[in-house]
């Protein structure tokens, strides 16, 4: 039986809630795709803070002040035990990668489409519009790593 192996992470991506956006993040193994909850209070905080007081402009601040610190959650994750995520919290979830239909992605969004359902989040990471960084070109590899022809980037 072949072991799991994390191949790497999507981290900072946006599900927008009702009073500030949830982080999630992606952990990408040799078998699935986890969605996990990548929220903390001073992250989620800071993006209610700045979008009431500057608008549109204060997520802008509030994705780069809090950028590091979901990665740095994202990192402690896939390092975590991946069945204990998924039992920690119920918006946690795990999809086979044998039932991905489809995985769009761009420098704004993530679509990832299963015969049941489709999940859609914000790319909110800054370094993703750098043309310099290799932050976008390394999501995209480990996407392709796990999932193949599957993966579309736009």
């Amino acid at each position: 039986m072949e072991s799991e192996n994390v191949l790497g992470y999507v981290d900072n991506l946006t599900a927008f809630g009702i009073i500030a956006p949830a982080r999630k993040s992606l952990v990408i193994t040799n078998k699935r795709v986890l969605i996990l909850d990548a929220s903390s209070m001073s992250s989620t905080a800071a993006s209610a803070g700045f979008a009431y007081v500057f608008g549109i402009f204060g997520r802008g601040m509030a994705n780069r002040a809090s950028k590091d610190e979901v990665r740095e959650t994202t990192e402690k994750l896939a390092q975590a035990n991946l069945e204990d995520l998924l039992k920690s919290n119920s918006e946690n979830v795990a999809l086979d990668i044998t039932s991905i239909e489809r995985v769009e992605i761009s420098r704004k969004n993530i679509l990832i489409k299963t015969a049941q359902k489709t999940f859609k989040y914000g790319l909110s990471n800054p370094d993703i519009w750098n043309r310099n960084s290799t932050v976008y070109d390394t999501y995209v590899q480990v996407l392709q790593a796990a999932l193949g022809a599957k993966v579309v980037s736009k």
